[in-house]
C-alpha cells in the first residue's frame, strides 16, 4: 500500500482553460469533480501551474481517501498579493466538514476547526514564518485529528518546520477525527495565485521541497499485446491532453494481455513514489478492469484490479518502491523501469 493517498500534477493536462463536466474525468481517479474553469500554464518538465482568470470557486473533490486520523496536505503556492484565502476545506463523508486549511493576509499558513465561513473563523492554529508575496512555496501541514485536546498541527514551509500547535481540537463536531476526502478551493481561489504539487500523504513529515513531474511514454517496451489505432503503441498513449478515440490501443479483452512502455525518465533526484496513469474505457457491457504496474530487472509490481466504465476514466496506482528490491526508487531505476497496463482477469 502506498503511503501517498493522492497526488496530482497536472502534467497529463494541456495548457488553457478546462471546462466541468467535459474534461474533469482527465484529472484521474483521486479526483471526483471540479466547478468553474481553471487554467494551467506549464512549469516545465511536465509539471504545471494552476490558476484561475479572476476569483472564484474552483472546488476540485478528491475521491475517498480511507478514514485517516493523521496525513499531511501539501501544496505549492505562488502567492501575488496579500489576500486572505481558504485552499482545501477536509471533509468526512458521513459527519461533514472537519477543517480548513487557508492563509492570513500576513501570509501565515492557517487551520481553523470551524464550518464553512471566512478565513480566521474557529482559528486554531497558524505557522510562525510567513509566505511573501510575489514567491513560491512548498507548504506541508501535518494534521492529528482529535477532539477536545488530542489533534495536533505542524507546519512546514519548503520542508522547514515553522510551527508545531500540540493539545488542540482539531474538529468542527465532536467525532470528526477520520478524513475521508478534500475540496480544493471551496470558497475561492484568488486570481494570479498559483498552485501545484498538490499532494496529501500519511508518511513522516516533512516530506521536503517535492514536486510533482509526468513523464508520457517515449518507447514501446517488452510487450504490445494491444493493437494500436495506428503506428506504434506508445504514440497512441501519449498525448499531453488525452484525444479520446482519435488515437487510442485496443485490447481483444484476453485476461493478462499488456502493453508496456519506456519513458525519458529522470535524472539528479531523490524518488518518493511513483505514479503509473492510464485512461480507458471498455467497449462492451461486461465487466472490465485494468491493472498498473512497473517492471524492473525482471520483477513486477501491480495494482488490484481498476473498474473501467464505457466512458473514459483515469486510473492512477502509486507504487513507492522498486520492484527488483523491494526499497525506495533510485532516479537510475525509474528511468530503466517499463511502466504498463494489462487486461484484468
Amino acid at each position: 500500500m502506498s503511503d501517498f493517498l493522492l497526488a496530482e500534477g497536472f502534467g497529463n493536462l494541456t495548457d488553457g482553460a478546462h471546462t466541468a463536466g467535459v474534461t474533469r474525468e482527465i484529472l484521474g481517479d483521486q479526483w471526483t469533480a471540479f466547478l468553474t474553469d481553471f487554467v494551467l500554464t506549464d512549469r516545465g518538465d511536465g509539471r504545471k501551474w494552476l490558476s484561475v482568470a479572476s476569483s472564484r470557486k474552483i472546488e476540485l473533490k478528491s475521491s475517498t481517501l480511507g478514514n485517516v486520523s493523521t496525513f499531511a496536505i501539501c501544496f505549492r503556492v505562488y502567492r501575488s498579493d496579500s489576500t486572505t484565502s481558504v485552499f482545501f476545506k477536509l471533509m468526512n463523508a458521513a459527519a461533514g466538514v472537519i477543517g480548513w486549511i487557508g492563509i492570513n493576509a500576513f501570509g501565515a499558513v492557517t487551520y481553523q476547526n470551524g464550518e464553512l465561513g471566512n478565513p480566521g473563523t474557529s482559528l486554531v492554529a497558524s505557522s510562525t514564518n510567513t509566505i511573501p508575496t510575489e514567491t513560491q512555496v512548498f507548504v506541508e501541514v501535518r494534521i492529528t485529528l482529535g477532539d477536545g485536546t488530542a489533534g495536533a498541527i505542524s507546519f512546514y514551509l519548503n520542508g522547514v518546520l515553522s510551527n508545531t500547535v500540540t493539545a488542540i481540537d482539531t474538529c468542527f463536531s465532536t467525532g470528526r477525527t477520520a478524513l475521508q476526502y478534500i475540496a480544493f478551493g471551496d470558497i475561492g481561489i484568488i486570481a494570479g495565485w498559483k498552485f501545484s504539487d498538490i499532494i496529501v500523504h500519511t508518511r513522516a513529515s516533512p516530506i521536503g521541497d517535492v514536486g510533482v513531474y509526468y513523464r508520457p511514454m517515449d518507447a514501446d517496451g517488452a510487450d504490445s499485446d494491444f493493437t494500436p489505432s495506428a503506428g506504434a503503441n506508445f504514440q497512441c498513449a501519449d498525448e499531453i491532453g488525452p484525444d479520446e478515440d482519435t488515437t487510442y490501443n485496443e485490447s481483444d479483452g484476453t485476461a493478462g494481455h499488456r502493453d508496456s512502455f519506456e519513458t525519458a525518465g529522470v535524472s539528479g533526484m531523490t524518488v518518493l513514489s511513483v505514479g503509473v496513469l492510464a485512461r480507458a474505457r471498455k467497449t462492451d457491457t461486461g465487466v472490465a478492469t485494468l491493472l498498473l504496474g512497473a517492471i524492473h530487472g525482471g520483477s513486477e509490481d501491480q495494482s488490484s484490479a481498476k473498474g473501467l466504465t464505457e466512458a473514459y476514466l483515469t486510473r492512477v496506482e502509486f507504487l513507492d518502491t522498486c520492484p527488483s528490491t523491494a526499497a525506495a526508487w533510485s532516479d537510475a531505476e525509474v528511468t530503466a523501469a517499463e511502466l504498463s497496463y494489462e487486461v484484468g482477469a
